[in-house]
């Protein structure tokens, strides 16, 4: 026997813990009905939580509602509270260790009353209940943005676990009355079990350590899956709309593609849109803006972005080739917006005024955005399907035309033709059947309209007149 190598060691007794009670009393007796009263609590209390933490993970690929990113304080820490919480977990070790130490015919001997098949079902609740801990710890730690609630949130689970031992010690000062009190003063509870020879215990032994090995890589394994999706940006969403309000600086400076300066009007509007995730800056997002008639990325042209500034602390859209004055003072964050102090790692989360500069500092800039991603069809107005995170808008049933458009469906199929004032027809370019698809032109999701005859209107055969969206009014414009 290993004991005359391994020194002292504790006598084997049972738990004092109203788990106990499940194998040490009658079945139905009140102690027995008040232990699995107090396994239900546990159970429930667990089961909530969990349920609290996920029920509103509905994004494919982050059920568990994992934040975007997280600072790297954070990120030790999650890593710190698993090992914390593996430790502190008692109720698998426990239970595997009398599982291991006491035998069929130990458990006999010393207490003939006992049922060894009832004591093996409560070595079972406790592995189920240590396992649910685990994944609730899992769960509320990969979910945390900050240290302190990181270890609040993993005692508060840890007492869950206590409720039993609590109660045990309750019952033993009569608290609860005489019969419970009976239940835990029996003899049971102080007669020490043979302790059984290591030989008949070696591969109960050498599984218990494995286990506790696997429990730990897997929680360790389990965290390094999510920092490295948020690290690499698997949690934000893939793709944006941008709403900016009617605000003009004018005279700004523009940098032209041969690297001189020009002044031209800005009009914010115009960067309304969709952008779409293209990096990471900062283990935060940058969206880069896309191309308004068909929300694809440009060919030549440069598109705006918007990203997270360091030294502003802040969020920012700001443009390569727009600069605030013409030396370099603003060239590491040219911002044109900008949101305020924050910390926050999904753009989507900013709240608070943010600043726009038309010439001089504006504060109080509203600023929208929203991910154009769809989970349900309530995300897609109850105008179309959701079918892998995009809408789809229902066609109609005469002429396979899209009933609505938009990212969301949430604009009206816009009329084949207008009318104007003075008479004069305005026909929406083109309609074309590709494949059994209608498509038409379209710019921030409207239609394009072509001038097609009427009122005082002369142009050339081979000129167009074109009425189109440019993010907050329409535009007539001339094409030759």
């Amino acid at each position: 026997d290993r004991s005359s190598i391994i020194g002292y060691e504790d006598p084997i007794v049972l738990t004092q813990s109203t788990h106990s009670f499940l194998f040490t009393e009658p079945t139905f007796s009140l102690p027995f009905l008040f232990a699995l009263g107090i396994v239900m609590l546990s159970y429930t209390c667990l089961v909530l939580a969990l349920y609290n933490n996920i029920a509103d993970g509905n994004s494919p690929g982050n059920f568990m509602n994992v934040p975007v990113g997280v600072t790297i304080d954070v990120k030790v820490a999650q890593y710190l509270s698993l090992l914390v919480g593996l430790i502190m977990e008692e109720e698998i070790p426990e239970a595997l260790y009398l599982l291991r130490m006491i035998s069929e015919r130990t458990l006999h001997n010393r207490a003939p009353n006992l049922h060894f098949g009832k004591f093996a079902f409560c070595a079972v609740v406790r592995i189920v209940m240590g396992y649910l801990f685990y994944f609730n710890m899992f769960t509320v730690v990969a979910q945390s943005t900050a240290v302190i609630e990181i270890f609040f949130d993993v005692l508060a689970l840890q007492f869950l676990q206590q409720v039993d031992d609590i109660a045990f010690r309750l019952a033993k000062m009569d608290v609860f009355g005489k019969r419970l009190k009976r239940a835990s003063t029996r003899k049971c509870f102080r007669a020490t079990f043979e302790r059984l020879p290591y030989s008949r215990r070696k591969k109960m032994t050498i599984f218990v350590k494995a286990l506790y090995v696997f429990n730990f890589c897997v929680l360790m394994a389990g965290m390094a899956v999510v920092t490295i999706k948020q690290n690499n940006g698997d949690y934000h969403c893939k793709s944006i709309t941008v709403h900016f309000e009617d605000y003009i600086w004018e005279n700004a400076l523009v940098l032209d593609s041969a690297g001189g300066e020009e002044e031209m009007d800005l009009i914010y509007s115009y960067f309304n849109g969709v952008y779409v995730l293209d990096g990471t800056h900062a283990g935060r997002p940058v969206y880069t803006e896309q191309n308004k008639f068909d929300n694809t990325p440009y060919d030549e042209k440069i598109g705006a972005v918007i990203r997270y500034c360091e030294e502003e602390g802040a969020w920012a859209f700001m443009h390569e080739n727009i600069r605030k004055d013409r030396n370099t003072r603003d060239s590491d964050c040219p911002w044109l917006l900008r949101s305020p102090d924050t910390k926050s790692f999904n753009l989507l989360e900013v709240s608070g005024d943010w600043s726009v500069w038309t010439g001089i500092i504006h504060a109080g800039a509203s600023f929208q955005t929203y991910c154009n991603g769809c989970g349900s069809e309530a995300d897609c107005n109850y105008h179309g399907t959701c079918t892998e995170r995009q809408c789809g808008c229902d066609l109609s049933e005469n002429d396979g035309y899209p009933l609505y458009t938009g990212i969301h469906c949430e604009f009206s199929r816009p009329c084949l033709q207008l009318v104007g004032d003075g008479d004069d027809r305005w026909n929406i370019l083109p309609i074309e059947k590709i494949d059994y698809e209608f498509t038409s032109w379209n710019a921030y999701g409207r239609g394009v309209y072509k001038y097609a005859w009427g009122g005082n209107v002369t142009i050339p055969e081979d000129d167009a007149l074109l009425l189109t969206y440019s993010g907050s009014r329409w535009f007539g414009s001339y094409y030759e």
